[in-house]
């Protein structure tokens, strides 16, 4: 694949294959009934995706400007790094062995959005690893305490906010040009088959 149509390089999806976008911009997704079923579980999924980066972005915010640890402040980040990282592997799943064959046989001129959006899914793999192992040595070092927290501390609650930090706008690139390929496409098949997807 082109460099430039990488993940974190590129600034959105070629144009030529965002035909579909213009016959369904955004800003009418939600009020067409194609999108009822399949388009509504993942815009949902991906509204909780970015929910629960941000929320996550948040809590490492709080712990960095306060300085200080609650006895649930690593057990509550685990978990949502966690729901987080599963849930991006199952979705993705379903995607690749499922979803993604189905839309390029209904959609031929789609092929090489949806080589570019796999390519994707493998950096996201890559970086769900890394954010994985991050988390655990992160949580590890900073423990199970309450109060101020020591220095070795800090620098574990900042070393999991470089890789969420520089995982998190790729995640979020990818979901909005994913949505930008297949809601338009969910919009657009279910005129002829509500039953699409």
């Amino acid at each position: 694949m082109e460099n430039a149509l990488k993940l974190g390089i590129r600034k959105a999806m070629p144009e030529d294959l965002l035909f579909l976008a213009e016959k369904h911009p955004r800003e009418t997704w939600r009020e067409q009934s194609g999108l009822a079923g399949t388009g509504e579980i993942w815009l949902h999924n991906h509204d909780y995706f970015r929910a629960i980066t941000a929320r996550i972005m948040e809590q490492i915010d709080r712990l960095r400007g306060t300085g200080e640890t609650g006895l649930d402040s690593g057990p509550a980040l685990g978990r949502h790094i966690g729901s987080l990282l599963g849930g991006l592997d199952g979705h993705h799943r379903i995607e690749d062995h499922h979803y993604f064959p189905i839309f390029q046989r209904a959609e031929p001129r789609l092929i090489r959005a949806f080589e570019i959006l796999d390519s994707d899914h493998h950096m996201i793999h890559d970086a769900i690893d890394e954010l994985a192992g991050a988390t655990e040595d992160s949580l590890r070092r900073l423990g199970r305490s309450e109060g101020v927290m020591t220095g070795g501390q800090k620098r574990a609650v900042d070393d999991l906010a470089a890789v969420v930090e520089r995982i998190a706008p790729i995640l979020g690139q990818h979901l909005a040009d994913e949505e930008e390929i297949v809601i338009p496409l969910i919009l657009e098949r279910a005129r002829l088959d509500p039953e699409f997807g």
